[in-house]
């Protein structure tokens, strides 16, 4: 399996089809990020940080 992106919950998740935290939070309308329960949660948060620093500093090149 592979790791998701931390802004979702993933199908690589191995609670994914039975997660409580997933089905509530769709009930709610609420997102459905990533969350603790899941084994790739700590390598999906460093991924989702080492995106928005690369894109801050793409960002930031193209800027006079």
């Amino acid at each position: 399996m592979k790791k998701g992106n931390f802004e979702t919950c993933c199908e690589s998740c191995q609670l994914y089809w039975v997660c409580e935290t997933k089905w509530f939070r769709g009930e709610k309308g609420e997102e459905r990020v990533c969350c603790k329960l899941c084994n790739f949660y700590p390598d999906c948060q460093i991924e989702s940080v080492l995106n928005k620093v690369r894109l801050k500093k793409k960002l930031e090149a193209t800027q006079p």
